[in-house]
């Protein structure tokens, strides 16, 4: 394995997204001024496509979700309130706005179709646009079972297969909670051991309490038919709570969440 991309800022990370294409969006915010920024980057390559990417409303925004490398914001209500609205469809080949929508308000994306809804008096009123341009192409009323149906076959198509994530270890472990107890002996361990593994590797991390209310969290990665350690790091330091889930994998990269602001990539074929 071998360290693919590093990203560093001095904003809060608040959001990582992998479109089908392997692009990779993170979202970051100036808990000072409370702005967002965008950034894309090709993940197979590292190569950036764009930075500190701001639309004109710079801090209640969000990401609802990308669809065929089209990002596709929206507004929020208000400041205090998590109510969404609005459409803006974001390019990521071109880095312009194809289309902007006031009216509705997102639901998800499928087969090349924005699915979103009108708030009426007592009733949610159903339509389906072009991911492209905004058109309409359906109205469907207050149709919950068709717009669920459809929701199902989103969900369905999302391949989750392709990610690993940290699950909490347990005596049950058997062979995987030897390897981990080896290697974290006489260590002052807070809270649950995280781990997963991919092919022979086995990863974890853990949190140590450094001194009262403060913590370390730490990271290895273990080749299980020999029992060395390939990867260590520390994510956290000095933290006032414990760090769980600081990391993840997607198809072979090994992704590693440093302290609140970083992602360390590695690939791990």
């Amino acid at each position: 394995m071998k360290k693919h991309f590093t990203y560093s800022v001095q904003k809060q990370i608040w959001r990582i997204l992998i479109s089908d294409s392997d692009k990779l969006i993170l979202e970051t915010r100036d808990t000072s001024t409370r702005e967002v920024f965008f950034n894309c980057f090709d993940l197979q390559t590292g190569k950036k496509i764009f930075t500190d990417l701001q639309l004109e409303e710079k801090s209640w925004l969000g990401i609802e979700a990308i669809h065929r490398d089209v990002i596709f914001f929206h507004k929020y209500f208000k400041p205090d309130m998590p109510g969404h609205k609005e459409i803006i469809a974001f390019d990521i080949q071109s880095q312009k706005i194809l289309w902007h929508n006031t009216d509705y308000t997102f639901l998800f994306a499928y087969n090349g179709k924005v699915y979103c809804y009108k708030q009426g008096f007592e009733e949610r009123y159903f339509a389906a646009l072009d991911y492209q341009n905004g058109n309409l192409i359906e109205e469907l009323g207050s149709d919950y079972q068709t717009i669920n149906l459809l929701k199902t076959k989103a969900d369905n198509e999302v391949c989750w297969s392709l990610y690993v994530y940290p699950q909490v270890l347990h005596s049950a472990d058997g062979k995987i909670l030897e390897i981990i107890q080896s290697k974290t002996a006489n260590l002052a361990i807070a809270g649950d051991i995280e781990y997963n593994t991919y092919k022979d590797l086995l990863l974890f991390s853990y949190n140590v309490k450094a001194f009262e209310n403060s913590y370390i969290n730490k990271f290895c990665v273990v080749d299980m038919p020999s029992g060395k350690e390939v990867l260590s790091e520390i994510l956290n330091v000095n933290s006032g709570s414990l760090y769980t889930d600081s990391f993840f994998v997607y198809k072979k990269f090994l992704f590693l969440l440093k302290e609140k602001n970083g992602v360390i990539i590695f690939t791990l074929d």
